[in-house]
């Protein structure tokens, strides 16, 4: 029988007895927004639907001996388990959060895989070699007219060296694509190999340059996007709203300079009807009609592992509800989607409440798999209304089946909050495999 610990103060059971039964009051949610165990590997997944925190720890930690860092609970909520001694995740733990009714969480902590770092590598002739931890790739660069096919490694080392690998790489001679290497088992590294002056190749997003535009509809029903016609992967909230009888409707994703002149687009979040509507840009579906009874659906088929994007962008973020500085949103998501669910793969994001007064190159690493460099807005979660997702994928080295693209200039528009003005004006993403 699987074991739990349970934290309960025994007075408040009656007490949430007696709510529960006697008076009919209404249903609240009492979720966890945020639990923290101090010194985690990667961020908590929490899941409102299965009402569980997930947590991983670094490989070692004694899981009887952890200090809970923090809990945040939904506005009403309260958390009636003493979680002051609680030490011991080596077995679930299951508090209550309590509304009007009771709420049992499930605190799973396990240990993670002991992580392997390749400390570097050189194969016989390189111009450079180059480690990137975050993603666990070596990059070599080799001089042109190098026989890609016929290569000669002459050390690659690692950390801890008693580690064992799936493959011995000093006998491998072919690095025309890819070469993956695994570390007992479980942490696996990648060798791309490149000759100077050449660009990995891999798969890019059409119109990604944002430099071919349609109208579709005419006056105040009428939208831009990116593509040549209304099959064009490219989306945005103005589609929806252009159904709207409105004389008025502000266009808040519009080509720039102008329409027969497309160097760039201008996403603006602006007001109508009384509502914030953020400028979006993303590639997927939509339907439904009006300001906030469209339905997204985030992402389109793609199976490509890029190792980071670029985008220039210029962003000029004003404050609404007094001093709140607005954020722009860019980030790009793979995900692989099997049995009905969607997985997160790998996450590459930018958000700022920075102004910029010219266009600047942002280059954002595909971090694949969960990790510290992940903050706790990037998290996959089922409850995300926009972008549902059922955790991470269990195999970081799957090719994705989709992948999601998107650009705002209010980061929380989604929600109806921004300001007013403020604008992200975009030239366009690149994709890099290198």
């Amino acid at each position: 029988m699987k074991k739990y610990y349970i934290i309960l103060l025994g007075l408040s059971f009656l007490i949430g007895s007696c709510i529960k039964n006697d008076i009919p009051f209404p249903t609240v949610f009492g979720e966890i927004e945020q639990f923290s165990i101090n010194g985690q590997q990667g961020q908590s997944i929490i899941s409102t639907d299965k009402q569980t925190v997930e947590i991983t720890m670094p490989f070692g930690t004694d899981l009887t001996a952890l200090e809970i860092d923090d809990i945040v609970l939904s506005k009403g909520a309260k958390l009636m388990s003493d979680t002051s001694k609680v030490k011991d995740f080596s077995i679930p733990v299951v508090l209550r959060v309590e509304t009007y009714q009771e709420y049992l969480w499930e605190i799973k902590v396990k240990e993670g895989e002991q992580q392997i770092d390749v400390t570097a590598l050189k194969i016989k002739g390189q111009i450079s070699s180059s480690v990137d931890v975050l993603t666990q790739t070596v990059r070599v660069v080799v001089p042109v007219g190098s026989d890609v096919t016929n290569l000669e490694v002459e050390a690659m080392n690692f950390i801890p060296a008693s580690a064992k690998s799936s493959i011995d790489v000093t006998s491998i001679k072919d690095f025309t694509s890819p070469v993956t290497v695994t570390f007992n088992g479980t942490s696996t590294w990648t060798i791309r190999v490149a000759i100077e002056g050449q660009v990995a190749q891999g798969e890019q997003l059409p119109f990604a340059d944002f430099k071919t535009w349609y109208q579709h509809g005419t006056g105040a029903q009428s939208f831009y996007l990116p593509g040549n016609d209304l099959t064009s992967i490219w989306q945005s909230g103005d589609r929806g709203a252009s159904e709207l009888t409105i004389k008025t409707y502000p266009q808040t994703v519009v080509p720039y300079p102008s329409f027969s002149q497309q160097d760039y687009a201008v996403l603006e979040t602006k007001k109508a009807v009384g509502i914030i509507a953020a400028g979006s840009l993303f590639v997927g579906g939509i339907s439904g009609s009006g300001i906030s009874n469209v339905v997204t659906d985030f992402g389109v088929p793609f199976t490509d592992r890029p190792t980071s994007f670029s985008t220039e962008i210029q962003y000029k973020p004003n404050k609404y509800n007094g001093s709140t500085v607005d954020e722009c949103d860019v980030f790009v998501v793979l995900q692989v989607r099997e049995g009905g669910k969607n997985y997160r793969l790998a996450t590459g994001w930018f958000r700022t409440n920075t102004a910029m007064s010219t266009f600047e190159v942002k280059d954002i690493p595909m971090i694949y798999g969960n990790s510290n460099a992940l903050a706790s807005y990037m998290m996959p979660s089922s409850s995300n209304k926009e972008l549902p997702e059922e955790g991470f994928y269990s195999d970081i080295n799957a090719a994705p089946t989709h992948i999601v693209v998107a650009f705002s200039s209010s980061a929380h528009g989604a929600k109806f909050e921004g300001a007013e003005g403020s604008q992200l004006k975009v030239k366009g993403i690149k994709l890099n495999y290198n």
